[in-house]
C-alpha cells in the first residue's frame, strides 16, 4: 500500500468527517421551576443536521407528565426561533407521541400531540411569555390520564421559508424569566405535572442549555477514522526514512 493510496483515504475520511460535522446535538435540562417540584423533571434534545430541519426529543423524568385540561387542548411545550419571525414558519412532524406502555395507559387512546404557532402569548403560564411555538396535547377520551413518566415526545420542525436553515443557534438565548427571585434565559418552557404523593403538582418549567453542543457520534467516528489514516501515512513516511 503506498502513501499516495493512503494519503487519499485519509483526506477522503476527512471530507467525509468534515460533512458530517454539520450535525450537532444540545441537550437542555427542565431546571427552572417553582421550588415545590422534586427535580430531575426531564431534558429536551435538539439535534442540528445543518438542513431546513431540527429534531427534538423530549423525554420526562419518572412520575412526570405534560398537563392536561379537561379534554381540551393544552400548551405542553413550547420554543422560540427568532429570525424566522411569524406564525407559520414551519411544519411538524410528530414521530412519537407515545411512551414505553404505549396502550397500556401511559398514554391514553383519544390522546393528542400538535403543533401549533402563535405570536408573543403568554400560554397562561404565568411567567412564561414571548414564545412563537408549541406543542399542544388533548385528550377527548380521559383527561384524568397523562403523557410521560420516562416516555418520549420527539417531533421535527422544518422551515417553510425556501432556502432557510434551521440550527442550534435558531433557538435563540432564550427570554428572561424570573422565577423563585431570580433571572433566567429560558430557551423552552413545558407544563408539567409531577405525582410524588396521592397529592400533584402542576406549573410551568423552563429549559436550559445543559453543556455545549457537540458533534454526534457518527462525526467522530469519522474524524477518528481520518487522523487515523494520516498516522498511518506519517508512520510509512518515517518507516521509508529509516530504511533509506
Amino acid at each position: 500500500m503506498n502513501s499516495k493510496f493512503l494519503a487519499a483515504v485519509a483526506a477522503g475520511a476527512l471530507m467525509l468527517g468534515a460533512s458530517a460535522a454539520n450535525a450537532t446535538v444540545q441537550t437542555y435540562d427542565f431546571s427552572v421551576y417553582n421550588t415545590a417540584f422534586t427535580g430531575p423533571l426531564g431534558s429536551v434534545t435538539v439535534t442540528d443536521h445543518g438542513s431546513s430541519t431540527l429534531d427534538f426529543d423530549v423525554v420526562l423524568a419518572s412520575n412526570v407528565y405534560f398537563q392536561l385540561t379537561n379534554g381540551n387542548p393544552h400548551d405542553a411545550f413550547w420554543f422560540d426561533l427568532p429570525g424566522l419571525g411569524g406564525t407559520h414558519a414551519v411544519t411538524y412532524n410528530i414521530t412519537s407521541p407515545d411512551g414505553p406502555l404505549a396502550g397500556t395507559g401511559d398514554y391514553p387512546t383519544g390522546g393528542d400531540f400538535d403543533g401549533v404557532g402563535y405570536s408573543n402569548n403568554a400560554y397562561g403560564q404565568g411567567w412564561s411569555t414571548g414564545y412563537d411555538y408549541a406543542m399542544r396535547v388533548s385528550d377527548s377520551v380521559n383527561p384524568n390520564q397523562y403523557f410521560g413518566n420516562g416516555g418520549h415526545l420527539t417531533f421535527s420542525v422544518t422551515a417553510t421559508d425556501p432556502g432557510a436553515i434551521l440550527s442550534i443557534a435558531s433557538l435563540g438565548t432564550g427570554h428572561v424569566e424570573n422565577v423563585n427571585g431570580q433571572n433566567y434565559n429560558v430557551v423552552m418552557g413545558a407544563d408539567l405535572r409531577q405525582c410524588l404523593t396521592a397529592t400533584c403538582l402542576t406549573g410551568p418549567v423552563g429549559a436550559l442549555v445543559n453543556s455545549g453542543a457537540v458533534p454526534e457520534p457518527a462525526t467522530w467516528g469519522l474524524m477518528i477514522l481520518g487522523f487515523g489514516g494520516i498516522g498511518a501515512v506519517l508512520r510509512r513516511r518515517r518507516n521509508v526514512l529509516a530504511a533509506a
